[in-house]
Protein backbone atom coordinates (compact mmCIF):
# COMPACT_ATOMS: atom_id res chain seq x y z
CA UNK A 1 0.00 0.00 0.00
CA UNK A 2 1.37 3.42 -0.96
CA UNK A 3 1.93 5.93 1.81
CA UNK A 4 1.07 9.62 1.81
CA UNK A 5 3.04 12.58 3.13
CA UNK A 6 0.47 12.84 5.90
CA UNK A 7 1.66 9.42 7.14
CA UNK A 8 5.02 10.97 8.01
CA UNK A 9 3.34 13.23 10.52
CA UNK A 10 0.67 10.83 11.77
CA UNK A 11 2.87 7.72 12.11
CA UNK A 12 5.94 8.22 14.32
CA UNK A 13 7.31 4.77 13.37
CA UNK A 14 7.18 5.64 9.66
CA UNK A 15 8.81 9.02 10.32
CA UNK A 16 11.52 7.22 12.31
CA UNK A 17 12.05 4.78 9.44
CA UNK A 18 12.53 7.72 7.07
CA UNK A 19 15.13 9.20 9.38
CA UNK A 20 17.03 5.92 9.83
CA UNK A 21 16.91 4.64 6.24
CA UNK A 22 15.32 7.19 3.92
CA UNK A 23 15.51 5.34 0.59
CA UNK A 24 12.88 2.62 1.32
CA UNK A 25 10.62 5.05 3.18
CA UNK A 26 10.74 7.50 0.28
CA UNK A 27 9.96 4.62 -2.10
CA UNK A 28 6.81 3.94 -0.04
CA UNK A 29 5.86 7.55 -0.76
CA UNK A 30 6.39 7.00 -4.48
CA UNK A 31 9.74 8.82 -4.52
CA UNK A 32 12.29 6.47 -6.07
CA UNK A 33 15.91 7.52 -5.60
CA UNK A 34 18.40 5.92 -8.02
CA UNK A 35 20.94 3.62 -6.36
CA UNK A 36 23.91 5.82 -7.33
CA UNK A 37 22.54 8.77 -5.35
CA UNK A 38 23.31 8.97 -1.64
CA UNK A 39 20.29 9.99 0.42
CA UNK A 40 20.13 11.25 4.00
CA UNK A 41 17.34 12.69 6.10
CA UNK A 42 17.44 15.14 8.95
CA UNK A 43 14.65 16.33 11.20
CA UNK A 44 14.57 19.84 12.61
CA UNK A 45 12.19 22.27 14.20
CA UNK A 46 10.61 25.06 12.23
CA UNK A 47 10.93 27.18 15.38
CA UNK A 48 12.76 26.56 18.67
CA UNK A 49 9.41 26.46 20.46
CA UNK A 50 8.15 23.51 18.38
CA UNK A 51 7.98 20.50 20.68
CA UNK A 52 9.10 18.03 18.01
CA UNK A 53 10.82 17.90 14.64
CA UNK A 54 8.35 19.66 12.35
CA UNK A 55 10.49 19.86 9.23
CA UNK A 56 12.13 16.94 7.45
CA UNK A 57 15.04 17.70 5.16
CA UNK A 58 16.15 15.17 2.57
CA UNK A 59 19.64 15.56 1.12
CA UNK A 60 20.62 13.90 -2.16
CA UNK A 61 24.21 13.59 -3.33
CA UNK A 62 25.88 12.19 -6.44
CA UNK A 63 29.58 12.87 -6.71
CA UNK A 64 30.16 16.61 -6.36
CA UNK A 65 26.50 17.48 -6.93
CA UNK A 66 23.83 17.69 -4.28
CA UNK A 67 20.28 18.78 -3.85
CA UNK A 68 17.70 18.78 -1.09
CA UNK A 69 14.05 19.12 -0.45
CA UNK A 70 11.88 19.79 2.58
CA UNK A 71 8.80 18.03 3.89
CA UNK A 72 7.17 20.43 6.38
CA UNK A 73 4.51 19.38 8.85
CA UNK A 74 1.10 20.46 7.55
CA UNK A 75 0.00 21.43 11.07
CA UNK A 76 2.99 23.58 12.09
CA UNK A 77 3.06 26.98 10.43
CA UNK A 78 6.62 27.58 11.61
CA UNK A 79 7.83 24.52 9.67
CA UNK A 80 6.11 25.71 6.52
CA UNK A 81 7.65 29.16 6.92
CA UNK A 82 11.08 27.63 7.51
CA UNK A 83 10.74 25.47 4.39
CA UNK A 84 9.38 28.12 2.07
CA UNK A 85 10.15 31.46 3.69
CA UNK A 86 13.75 31.65 2.56
CA UNK A 87 16.73 29.55 1.82
CA UNK A 88 20.35 29.92 2.72
CA UNK A 89 22.71 28.37 0.25
CA UNK A 90 26.32 27.59 -0.29
CA UNK A 91 27.91 26.40 -3.49
CA UNK A 92 28.64 22.70 -3.89
CA UNK A 93 31.82 23.93 -5.56
CA UNK A 94 33.07 25.06 -2.14
CA UNK A 95 35.38 22.13 -1.29
CA UNK A 96 35.26 22.78 2.45
CA UNK A 97 31.46 22.76 2.51
CA UNK A 98 31.26 19.70 0.22
CA UNK A 99 33.61 17.74 2.51
CA UNK A 100 31.67 18.86 5.60
CA UNK A 101 28.42 17.76 3.96
CA UNK A 102 29.82 14.30 3.23
CA UNK A 103 31.08 13.91 6.79
CA UNK A 104 28.14 15.23 8.79
CA UNK A 105 24.93 16.45 7.17
CA UNK A 106 23.45 17.80 10.40
CA UNK A 107 26.54 19.87 11.18
CA UNK A 108 26.77 21.11 7.58
CA UNK A 109 23.16 22.29 7.69
CA UNK A 110 23.77 23.96 11.03
CA UNK A 111 26.77 25.73 9.47
CA UNK A 112 24.49 27.01 6.69
CA UNK A 113 22.20 28.59 9.25
CA UNK A 114 25.17 30.48 10.67
CA UNK A 115 26.39 31.95 7.36
CA UNK A 116 25.72 35.69 7.25
CA UNK A 117 23.26 36.84 4.56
Amino acid sequence: MARSLADLWEDAAFRGALMRDPRPALAELGIDIPADIAVRALGSRGAPSDGMDTLLQVMLERGRHFSYFFIPSPTHKSAQQAAYGGQIGRSAQDPVFAQRLRQDVAAALQDLAEVPA
